[in-house]
């Protein structure tokens, strides 16, 4: 099956080997509050178990990545329907390079760390993690995060990727009374910040920006140390905070961003993601423009790995999910994510499993984005 290729970048520490196990962990079984599950290659499978393992014992934490180590893990979503059929609608590949390509200046220099660099800029989803505790130290008057951001921030304003930055250990932002538009006001006080973070919203035909609180293990799992360096484990259960979200809204922005392609009318899309995108007006015109969808994305295909793993479910899925919300907007009804999912099950083929995965997903990052605002980066910054 092909895959939607997703390139995860983080400075060392910043939470991304334990993020990967935590996501594989809480999606390793369809739970009743998700709705679907993944899969992964045995050995894949059991690599991250040893990491998790080594993650909930009760000292120590997995080694960081060293230099010239890059994981590739290949993640299958899946559903096991009431009448007990799997289908999986899509792959995510998640390729994981060492935190020291991103700030070691004598390893961008080698042949390899070019080649890393290379990849970056022709990603079509970059995943940054930003390791929560150095968020807090900003916040308290360390300006060090975004200069060891620089590069990514560079990396990220070059490319035509759609950006997903994860805030890592978010309980310990959370217990300290920030909010997602908090940490971003902060931020876009630092004009390096202000001027990358300006320029990519006003790209909307590259994609979303967005900005995504995840707590990997969850609140109480571990706290500061006395040195407030360290994490310190508490001997609790693992209670993973929003690690599916940014799963999800790959599939969305998928979506968004070969619709901009499509529609050439970027100026129109600048609400943001579908629902909020998708305005009456262009919902109730969409049959106009629907039917040429379908050639426009086998031509874009041809040059998108990402598009290419999804093209032969896409078109149809997203007819299904224009139709729901034009049929949600003229009687203004609308399924909540319990109800999707409760559809999700009742799936007889791949392609019905797309179609309510993706209404699922985008319902979710809805309702993500009510708690939560600020975490889509739209409009001019005053």
């Amino acid at each position: 099956m092909s895959s939607i290729p997703v390139t995860v970048l983080g400075p060392q520490g910043s939470g991304k080997t334990v993020y990967l196990a935590s996501l594989f962990r809480r999606l390793a079984i369809q739970r009743d509050d998700v709705g679907f599950f993944v899969q992964l290659p045995p050995d894949e499978a059991t690599k991250l178990n040893q990491i998790y393992s080594q993650i909930v014992s009760p000292d120590g934490w997995p080694d960081p990545n060293l230099l010239a180590h890059t994981s590739e893990w290949r993640f299958t979503c899946s559903i096991r329907t009431e009448q007990g059929e799997v289908y999986s609608p899509f792959t995510l590949d998640y390729l994981d390079f060492a935190g020291d390509h991103l700030t070691n200046a004598a390893a961008t220099k080698t042949e390899y760390g070019a080649a890393v660099w290379q990849w970056v800029r022709e990603s079509e989803f970059l995943l940054v993690l930003l390791d929560g505790l150095k968020v807090l130290r900003y916040l308290d008057g360390d300006s060090r995060l975004v200069d060891e951001l620089l590069p990514v921030l560079g990396a990220v304003g070059a490319s035509k990727a759609v950006a997903h930055f994860l805030v890592t250990k978010w309980d310990l932002l959370e217990a300290s009374g920030h909010t997602v538009r908090g940490v971003l006001a902060r931020l876009l006080e630092n004009p390096d910040f202000r001027d990358f973070y300006t320029n990519r919203v006003r790209r909307t035909d590259d994609g979303a920006l967005r900005f995504i609180p995840v707590s990997s293990l969850g609140p109480g799992f571990a706290t500061l140390g006395p040195d407030g360096q360290t994490m310190v484990k508490q001997g609790r259960f693992p209670r993973p905070v929003n690690v599916e979200v940014p799963l999800m809204a790959v599939l969305v922005d998928l979506f968004t961003r070969e619709l901009h392609r499509v529609r050439g009318q970027e100026a129109t899309w600048q609400a943001g993601p579908l629902r909020t995108g998708l305005r009456p007006r262009l919902l109730r015109e969409a049959a106009k423009w629907l039917p040429a969808l379908r050639g426009a994305l086998a031509t874009h295909a041809a040059g998108s790995r990402a598009l290419a793993a999804v093209q032969d479910t896409m078109v149809d899925a997203f007819v299904s999910f224009v139709e729901e919300r034009k049929r949600r907007l003229e009687q203004e009804e609308a399924e909540d994510s319990e109800q999707l999912r409760a559809h999700l099950l009742r799936a007889r083929s791949r392609q019905e499993a797309m179609n309510s995965m993706v209404k699922l997903f985008d319902s979710v990052l809805a309702e993500f984005e009510a708690v939560h605002p600020g975490t889509l980066g739209e409009g001019e910054v005053s």
